[in-house]
């Protein structure tokens, strides 16, 4: 072997050899060292008590803005007040309507009970003006008025037919006591007559001219007493007459009066309805505390139904961390978990990093309205040692953040090799 060729054998060697430490010391170190894991995610600052809400059920637009984004309110302050310019119409509408509709519930229960005149002190109760109130009432009583003298002279015609008949009755009567009379002369004569006439001296043509004046009489007499009879059935019918009449307005009256009854039932229901539409135009602040997230910022804006106009953070306001999430990561998460927490609004370079730890994990996946992407929501509760040293800078609901959830340490060999192994089970669980 010559000199050159043992020089190439003790450098490949030598190479070999390196080669093999070098691998193995990489090895070595990738399989013993570790390197720190965390899953990283988005959040912000939120309140832990839940802001809460101000929201209109129906909605309208803003007449009066009285708050500004930062304000702190107290309860019951007026935060916005809707124009009610609709609602004050339909309010004077339902009034007038129910002020008509009281009137005529005075004007039937006074003919149901057959009184001269009427009043209407719902019409008052009902905010119903004066001059209003006076017209309505005026024209009721006009119709009261009116119908009462319809329903008199109905019965005074009624009363004139009744005296005609008295009188027919009482014209019977003279004239049934004078057929009588006469019939009693007639008797005697022919007494009188049929007595000379067995003597002879008178004819039978004289007899029977008695007999048919009789007969003519007692004729008279049973039409007369037809005609008297007739008269009293005449009367009796038009006393049902008088009380029908009656009892036809007192149903017409006790119908009407249920219709009444029931439409002021129903307008009543409307106006508190209406009314509480226009309690309910100042929306006022439901606790102390203070406004962000307004979504009204000018008079005009419309306000949609039971959408939020802005939140109230409680006074007494308790802030944490509201981060989302991936999917793929939530297995790796639990609850006491350490986090490390950096707002991102302040200077990195003089804000130290807050701890924390996991809170709460929802049960269950949301998905974003706007970006349809899925993912959990956690919530971390800062340290309230590392806020304070905060050096006076101050957290505010929304405030951007970033955490950092640490979990399990891994080895350099995992990151190295997890692709590779994932990829090799997924193939042999591939079908």
């Amino acid at each position: 072997m010559t000199t050159a060729e043992r020089s190439l054998k003790r450098h490949i060697l030598l190479v070999s050899t390196l080669s093999v430490l070098l691998v193995g010391g990489i090895g070595g170190w990738a399989l013993s060292t570790t390197l720190s894991n965390a899953v990283v995610a988005e959040g912000s600052v939120v309140i832990e008590d839940n802001a809460k809400k101000v929201q209109h059920l129906t909605g309208g637009i803003v007449s009066e803005l009285l708050v500004k984004e930062g304000a702190h309110v107290k309860a019951g302050d007026i935060l916005l007040r809707l124009d009610g310019t609709s609602l004050k119409s339909n309010l004077g509408i339902t009034n007038s309507t129910l002020a008509q509709l009281y009137a005529r519930r005075a004007r039937l229960q006074a003919e149901r009970r057959g009184e001269e005149n009427f009043t209407v002190k719902e019409a008052e109760a009902a905010g119903i003006n004066s001059q209003t109130n006076r017209i309505l009432i005026e024209g009721e009583q006009q119709f009261f008025l009116s119908r009462r003298a319809s329903l008199e002279g109905m019965k005074k015609q009624l009363a004139e037919r009744k005296s005609q008949l008295a009188e027919e009755i009482e014209g019977a009567t003279l004239q049934i006591k004078s057929i009588d009379d006469s019939i009693v002369l007639i008797d005697e004569e022919h007494t009188a007559i049929s007595s000379l006439y067995e003597k002879q001296l008178v004819t039978m043509q004289r007899v029977n001219t008695l007999k048919r004046q009789r007969a003519e009489l007692d004729g008279n007499r049973g039409r007369m007493i037809a005609t008297r009879a007739q008269a009293h059935g005449r009367i009796n019918e038009i006393n049902l007459q008088i009380l029908q009449l009656d009892e036809d307005r007192q149903t017409e009256n006790a119908r009407d009066l249920t219709d009444v009854e029931a439409k002021i039932a129903e307008s009543e229901e409307r106006r508190i309805a209406i009314q509480d539409q226009l309690d309910r135009l100042d929306v006022r602040a439901p606790l102390d505390g203070y406004i962000y997230q307004l979504a009204l910022h000018t008079v005009g804006g419309v306000a949609n139904p039971g959408e939020a106009l802005m939140l109230l953070s409680p006074e007494t306001r308790s802030l944490t961390v509201e981060a989302k999430v991936a999917l793929r990561s939530i297995d790796q998460l639990s609850v006491g978990q350490s986090v490390d927490i950096r707002f991102s609004a302040f200077d990195q370079k003089t804000t130290p990093e807050v701890q924390g730890k996991i809170s709460s994990i929802s049960p269950d996946s949301v998905v974003d309205q706007r970006s349809g992407a899925a993912s959990y929501i956690v919530r971390i509760a800062p340290d309230a040692g590392d806020i304070a040293r905060l050096q006076g800078l101050s957290l505010y609901p929304g405030m951007p953040a970033e955490v950092f959830i640490k979990v399990a340490d891994r080895s350099v060999i995992s990151y190295l090799t997890k692709p590779m192994m994932d990829q090799i089970n997924h193939t042999f669980r591939d079908e």
